[in-house]
C-alpha cells in the first residue's frame, strides 16, 4: 500500500510561523508598508508615486495585410464577387476596401489591375507591364521613373576582343 502524501498546509500546522519566516512578518498592513496607496509620496514613491503614472494609449486601427501580386491576380474574381474590388471592362480596380495594405512583387500578373494602394517597386513594374496602372500617392515616387528590367540600353555597350578590335553587341 502506497503512502499518502501530506499537503503542504497540513505539514506546516504545528509550526510557529507556518512558512512565513520571522514571527513579525504577516502581522498586518505594517508588513507591506500600509494598505493601498499609503506612502505613495514617501516610502512607496518608486512604485506607486508620480514617477510611474498610469499611461493610457489609443489603440491603433487594425491594419491590412500585405499580399503578393501573383496571389492578388488569382483572387481578383473572388474579391469582385465579395464587393471588395471593382471590375470595369477588363480592368480590375483594387483599393483599401480589399483589406490589403501593400502589394508585394512575388508572382506573375496576367490581368490588367488599377492599383490604388501601396506597392513595392517591382510589383508596380509587373502591373504596368501587364497593362495596368498605379494610382497611389506614394511619397517621392514618379511612375515615369520606373526602370523596367531589361531596358538598360544594351545596344550602347561595347566589348573589346582579344585582337584589339571593337565588337558591338
Amino acid at each position: 500500500m502506497s503512502d499518502r502524501k501530506r499537503r503542504k498546509k497540513n505539514k506546516l500546522l504545528g509550526q510557529r510561523t507556518r512558512g512565513a519566516g520571522n514571527t513579525k512578518n504577516r502581522r498586518g498592513a505594517g508588513s507591506r508598508g500600509g494598505r493601498g496607496k499609503a506612502g505613495s509620496n514617501k516610502h512607496k514613491f518608486h512604485s506607486v508615486g508620480r514617477l510611474k503614472p498610469i499611461k493610457y494609449r489609443l489603440k491603433s486601427e487594425k491594419k491590412g495585410e500585405a499580399i503578393a501580386v501573383g496571389r492578388l491576380n488569382e483572387m481578383l474574381d473572388i474579391l469582385v464577387a465579395k464587393g471588395k474590388a471593382k471590375k470595369e471592362g477588363d480592368k480590375y480596380t483594387v483599393d483599401h476596401k480589399s483589406g490589403f495594405e501593400k502589394i508585394l512583387s512575388q508572382g506573375i500578373v496576367t490581368k490588367k489591375i488599377v492599383l490604388r494602394i501601396n506597392a513595392s517597386a517591382k510589383a508596380i513594374e509587373k502591373i504596368i507591364k501587364a497593362g495596368g496602372k498605379f494610382e497611389y500617392a506614394k511619397k517621392n515616387f514618379k511612375a515615369d521613373d520606373i526602370k523596367f528590367s531589361g531596358d538598360e540600353g544594351e545596344e550602347d555597350l561595347e566589348f573589346e576582343s582579344v585582337d584589339g578590335e571593337v565588337e558591338e553587341k
